[in-house]
């Protein structure tokens, strides 16, 4: 699992010294194609991956498919509640779903030879099968992958090894149910492929240094010097920003809300807006009306798809005249700036002049999210040869 891991201990084991010494993941980590193709199997395949909000598969038959790397899996909706499975029918192997999301209305059917299976993964069409010997149809079921809901966050271990999900998520769960993340739904959803790495996305992400000059709308609602970090346990990372006199929350028309505030939330939260990345893909921002998720889905070193999504309360979605674009747009015109500036980065890293850099003190977060993906590079750096080869 971790031969194509080709970083230098020592380079990596900077990134772990405190803040006021350490330095940044080294440029490899964001431009070799082994590296990726380790974190794909070793950090997406081997814990926590945000798959989608549950809205996404909340009835049954609604679906998402989602790729990492060559794997493929789908989240369905069940009477159950939401199952995975590996994107793979058990007669020859076809993927049994091509589109990202979608409804299906009684079974997922293969392409291929017509195999059909219920929305619990047994099989329940095999034609041609009858005269078979020892054909168990029990046997032959969609293969399940463990799946987690949490704070409305559809979680999903591809590979097998994550650790127990509420040590994952940790203290990041109390602040998603203030806010009541899994009774939103979604208010409109926007996809991006950014030709940067993942992790450049989610350090992009964690820091508003780079606001003033980048985000001049942005910056205009909420300091980028305010707020604070939130510590914690889990897998997690983020903290607050103070919107500005005025602001209400993050939108166009100077942060005029359009729509009542999240219900349940305390009138002392309305002044902030909360960003978290939760390890390793989900990035979660709280904001006094509405709540937007991004999740990254690594394709290159160079290369990211991520899709964006709004959520909403259902009695504001259900108003006359719902329209999320104050909320949308500003943050598509934000997203796009950041996309550009991210790219920028990864054309750097691969300059012969650029060596890892220094964190300033506006970086607590970006360390903290990097130290995550820098424990996870030592643990298998540091595995005996017998243990990495095998």
């Amino acid at each position: 699992m971790t031969s194509g891991l080709q970083l230098k201990a020592a380079d990596v084991e900077a990134t772990l010294q405190p803040l006021e010494r350490a330095s940044m993941l080294p440029p490899r980590a964001f431009t070799d194609a082994a590296v990726l193709d380790w974190e794909l199997d070793a950090i997406f395949g081997g814990g926590w991956i945000c798959a989608a909000h549950v809205y996404s598969v909340a009835e049954p038959g609604t679906f998402v498919m989602r790729e990492v790397g060559d794997q493929s899996f789908f989240v369905i909706g069940s009477e159950e509640g939401p199952r995975a499975f590996h994107n793979v029918c058990r007669h020859r192997g076809s993927r049994l779903l091509s589109e990202s999301e979608g409804q299906l209305k009684r079974l997922i059917r293969c392409p291929y030879h017509a195999w059909g299976y219920g929305f619990d993964g047994s099989l329940k069409a095999a034609p041609k099968t009858e005269g078979l010997e020892n054909f168990d149809r029990a046997c032959y079921g969609l293969s399940r992958l463990r799946t987690e809901v949490v704070g409305g966050l559809v979680l999903v271990d591809l590979g097998g090894r994550a650790p127990d999900i509420d040590a994952h998520v940790g203290d990041l769960l109390e602040r998603l149910e203030l806010y009541r993340v899994s009774e939103l739904v979604r208010g409109d959803q926007r996809t991006y492929e950014v030709q940067a790495n993942w992790k450049a996305i989610a350090e992009n992400y964690n820091e508003c240094l780079h606001c003033p000059g980048v985000h001049p709308e942005l910056n205009a609602l909420s300091d980028y010097a305010s707020g604070e970090a939130f510590p914690g346990a889990g897998a997690w990372c983020g903290g607050s920003m103070t919107l500005n006199e005025g602001a209400q929350t993050m939108s166009r028309n100077g942060g005029k809300a359009q729509r009542p505030s999240i219900a349940g939330v305390p009138t002392s939260e309305l002044t902030s807006v909360y960003y978290f990345v939760l390890f390793p893909n989900a990035l979660i921002s709280l904001h006094p009306d509405y709540v937007m998720l991004h999740t990254l889905w690594p394709r290159e070193p160079g290369r990211t798809d991520l899709t964006c999504e709004w959520f909403f309360e259902q009695q504001t979605v259900e108003r006359p005249g719902f329209d999320p674009c104050d909320a949308v747009d500003f943050w598509d015109q934000v997203n796009r700036e950041d996309w550009h500036v991210c790219e920028l980065a990864q054309k750097g890293m691969r300059s012969r002049g650029y060596s890892a850099g220094r964190y300033t003190t506006h970086e607590g977060d970006v360390h903290a999210f990097d130290s995550m993906v820098a424990e996870r590079y030592l643990e298998a750096l540091r595995e005996p040869a017998g243990e990495r080869a095998s």
